[in-house]
């Protein structure tokens, strides 16, 4: 059933963020020729910032979340809606709070700006602000849809949210290019999408509309205030870590730099996020795993799911290594590339931080955000303080060293060990070997990657980029295949594709 349900959600993900993901590239291209990079530098700025603000969640939505997973697989309609309330209540004071706070920063703003002459730009952030707090009115219950295994429900409703405010946002700057429109649909389309979701979890769940609602016995509220505690301290690390690389650069540098930079971050982020929407489909059944089964069970599940990350990493790594300058160059243009220093460097982040994802997905399911409560502090002073320190020198790549460092330094090791002693019984040893396996056969595979395409093609053009596409994924693929045919992992996935979607030629 978990893998049914899993399958299910990764299916109608995958489908609705291809088609959003399009649409958002459309909508980039419009934007940079319609509208100055200043503003293109704004959204990547206000985007840092309110991700700051979001600190006010305080980590009420992984707490409970976590919690609904016991009471949802034991059909405990009382304690579902017991949380649900307080979710309601939270959220609600959460949103307003947001508001409050992102309010007293409007004399402060352009603080964080070097050098920029845009208008209106104080009410451009009001808007940004509404967006973000009015939204916790009504996404709460998007928790309750995902800790059910039924994410499939959410990434429809997100979807077509994004894909009505894509083409609308092309429309306009089409017609009539001003960013008080783009903004404004921005805010619209976001209300009503999470309105429209809100409603679809009252259909789904009819009993949250139920009166009668009984307190929460005091194991669960412990549990949640514990765990709350810890993701307090997680959220202020994450928002040190991933909220203010365009905050340094805009500071530092300028918002030119921001512009560039984030349509980086934008192709980056769309890989992450993609990959982000197959673990969130499985995080909840990875939940209801480690409640119900053996540790044995527990420990080889992780390692095929380590196993698919790398897999996946090797992929995309590749293909950004030989092909994303190509990308930019075809997508905007040849003026906003970045050289193929800050470019390799980018991958590497972005490897590093994608190859956290199977440790991550079951540190979330397992609960343990109080274990390694220390961790995001240290992560978020080692870089804050290294990426100052090297933007300041060294410009742009500076804030993508920062990063590398504290992963590095600290959620390299630290995250792993904290799942293995507390979670899933594997020696740490063993985690790092595999590991370095996979890590040294993506480098040479990438390498060899970009030797051929050179040596194949010279031309960037639209042909040249789809055939490098499919000769990425043809290296990439074989070469994993090749290597790691006999593995435990390998089987077990062959297995699966076999028996579960009839791929029976394999």
């Amino acid at each position: 059933m978990r893998i049914k349900r899993a399958s299910k959600n990764i299916k109608y993900s995958t489908i609705t963020y291809l088609l959003k993901l399009a649409l958002q590239f459309a909508v980039r291209l419009v934007f940079v020729r319609s509208l100055p990079l200043e503003y293109l530098g704004i959204n990547g700025l206000f985007t840092n910032l309110l991700a700051m603000l979001s600190l006010a969640e305080l980590g009420l939505g992984p707490a409970i979340g976590y919690s609904l997973y016991k009471p949802l697989a034991e059909k405990d309609t009382e304690t579902i809606k017991a949380l649900m309330r307080l979710f309601q209540k939270a959220y609600t004071c959460i949103g307003v709070l947001i508001i409050g706070a992102g309010l007293c920063l409007v004399p402060w703003l352009r603080w964080f700006i070097k050098g920029s002459t845009v208008a209106d730009i104080d009410w451009f952030y009001i808007i940004f602000l509404l967006n973000t707090g009015i939204s916790y009115f009504y996404s709460y219950k998007r928790n309750l849809l995902i800790a059910d295994q039924k994410q499939y429900i959410n990434s429809i409703y997100q979807s077509i949210g994004q894909i009505v405010l894509a083409v609308l946002q092309i429309i306009s700057l089409l017609i009539y290019p001003s960013y008080w429109l783009y903004v404004i649909l921005m805010l619209l389309v976001t209300v009503s999408e999470n309105y429209a979701a809100a409603k679809k979890a009252d259909k789904v769940y009819p009993y949250l509309q139920e009166k009668n609602v009984r307190s929460l016995d005091r194991g669960t509220k412990n549990t949640i205030v514990r765990n709350t505690k810890a993701m307090i301290v997680h959220k202020i690390g994450g928002m040190a870590v991933f909220s203010t690389a365009n905050l340094i650069l805009a500071k530092f540098v300028g918002l030119v730099a921001v512009g560039l930079y984030s349509n980086y971050s934008l192709i980056l982020g769309a890989a992450n996020s993609f990959a982000s929407q197959f673990f969130s489909s499985i995080t909840a059944g990875i939940g209801n795993l480690i409640a119900l089964e053996s540790d044995k069970k527990k420990a080889e599940i992780f390692k095929v799911t380590e196993f698919m990350v790398a897999w996946q990493a090797m992929i995309v790594g590749c293909g950004f290594y030989v092909l994303f300058n190509v990308l930019i160059e075809l997508w905007i243009g040849k003026q906003f590339l970045f050289d193929d220093a800050i470019m390799t460097w980018l991958i590497i982040n972005f490897y590093l931080m994608y190859m956290r994802k199977a440790v991550l997905t079951f540190r979330d399911a397992s609960g343990l955000y109080w274990e390694d409560r220390y961790k995001p502090l240290a992560e978020a002073v080692v870089n804050l303080v290294a990426s100052i320190y090297l933007t300041i020198h060294y410009g742009v790549i500076g804030v993508i060293w920062g990063g590398i460092i504290s992963t590095l330094l600290i959620c390299f090791w630290v995250e792993p060990y904290v799942l293995f002693r507390n979670s899933i019984e594997i020696k740490l040893k063993d985690y790092f070997k595999d590991y370095f396996k996979y890590a040294v056969v993506t480098l040479l595979t990438a390498i060899f990657s970009k030797w051929l395409y050179n040596k194949l093609f010279s031309e960037v053009t639209v042909i040249n980029f789809i055939l490098g596409v499919i000769l990425c994924l043809i290296i990439s693929n074989s070469v994993w295949i090749s290597v790691f045919r006999k593995r435990e992992e390998m089987a077990y996935l062959r297995n699966i594709a076999r028996e579960k979607f009839g791929m029976r030629f394999l």
